[in-house]
């Protein structure tokens, strides 16, 4: 599996897969999560919450982060004030690294964890400094305003996250 990731992301994105593994050392297949475009006018957000832990395994559509975002809609006159927004991974890895601690703030495209494809590879991240800018990484998610009455005016929490927000 290792080997056709790191053959399609060398095939599909040459240009991505050379920044992913520029540290100057071999390093197993590994994913930057950056921070998503929540929304066309979003300058920044939050981490509010991490619902993972490095060295945690991401399944697909668990939860990531709660994060707060400042400017969801671009129109100044229908801005309420923050969002709260829910994070889904829609891949599946260890959690290497959260580069974010709750309560720091990302620009969009800016690399907030690391994902690897073993616990075993984990150690071999230790010390690697991120890229600056990860909006080209290949990491799929999907959001949800968190708070139902928030998510009637924007969208919908979908039914397989509901348990986990009232927890």
């Amino acid at each position: 599996m290792q080997r056709t990731r790191q053959f399609l992301t060398k095939l599909f994105f040459p240009s991505a897969s050379l920044r992913h593994f520029s540290s100057g050392k071999s390093l197993p297949w590994h994913l930057w999560i950056p921070m998503p475009q929540l929304s066309p006018s979003m300058s920044e957000a939050k981490i509010l919450r991490w619902y993972i832990s490095e060295g945690e395994h991401l399944e697909m559509t668990q939860l990531l982060a709660l994060v707060e975002v400042d400017r969801l809609l671009s129109d100044p006159s229908q801005h309420t004030g923050p969002t709260e927004m829910q994070i889904e991974g829609h891949e599946e890895g260890i959690i290497a690294q959260l580069l974010l601690n709750e309560g720091d703030v990302a620009s969009p495209g800016e690399p907030i964890a690391l994902l690897c494809e073993s616990a075993d590879d984990v150690p071999q991240f230790e010390g690697i400094d991120p890229p600056e800018d990860v909006s080209d990484s290949m990491f799929v998610w999907q959001a949800y305003v968190a708070d139902a009455k928030d998510a009637q005016e924007h969208c919908r929490i979908p039914e397989h996250n509901k348990v986990r927000q009232e927890e």
